[in-house]
Order: C-alpha cells, then sequence, then structure tokens
C-alpha cells in the first residue's frame, strides 16, 4: 500500500514538472504577443503615398491603362488586389452575442 502512495505521488511530481517546463517561470503567467507597432514611420521609399499592388512597381500608367480596360480583359492581380483593398478598408464586422454566463448570478 505505501509503495502505491509512492508512484502516484511521483506520477503527480512528474506530471507537475512536465507542465511546468512548458514556460520558462521568467517569461511571466500572460502569453506574449506582437510589440505594438507604429505605422506612421513607415513609409515609401520612393515618396510616393497612393497606394499601388506590389506588381504594378509604382507605375500610375499602368494602373491607369488597367483601369480603362473592361473588367473581363484585367489581369487577375489588380482585380484580387482591388477585392483585398476593398476588404481592408470596409471589414466586415458582426455583433458578439451576449455571454450567458457572465454577469448573472
Amino acid at each position: 500500500m505505501k509503495m502505491a502512495a509512492y508512484k502516484i505521488v511521483l506520477a503527480v511530481a512528474v506530471l507537475i514538472a512536465v507542465v511546468k517546463a512548458q514556460r520558462p517561470f521568467y517569461a511571466g503567467l500572460s502569453p506574449i504577443g506582437y510589440p505594438a507597432v507604429e505605422t506612421d514611420f513607415i513609409s515609401n521609399r520612393f515618396g510616393e503615398d497612393e497606394d499601388f499592388p506590389i506588381d504594378a512597381r509604382g507605375d500610375r500608367n499602368l494602373i491607369n491603362r488597367l483601369d480603362a480596360l473592361p473588367v473581363d480583359n484585367q489581369p487577375f492581380w489588380y482585380l484580387n488586389w482591388r477585392q483585398y483593398e476593398n476588404f481592408r478598408r470596409n471589414p466586415q464586422t458582426y455583433p458578439q452575442r451576449p455571454n450567458n454566463f457572465i454577469g448573472t448570478r
């Protein structure tokens, strides 16, 4: 009977050691997220503030020519870029449902 108690205590101690080894004590208790980065300091190195797709390489004439084409003839990368820019500027949000477990007693 005494040996079984030692085995249980040893198993619990090993389990605690394995769980605690997943994150070192000096890393803190909360998860580490991404650092806050200010986007105001990041600018275009070519001095242009207009949004262009990467594939256009800052060529405003190319963008004007692509805009003049019918949608069926525009390249796929340009259509994707316009769609993603639209999503980025107008994000689709959904209202949060209230949690029934919080604030009720």
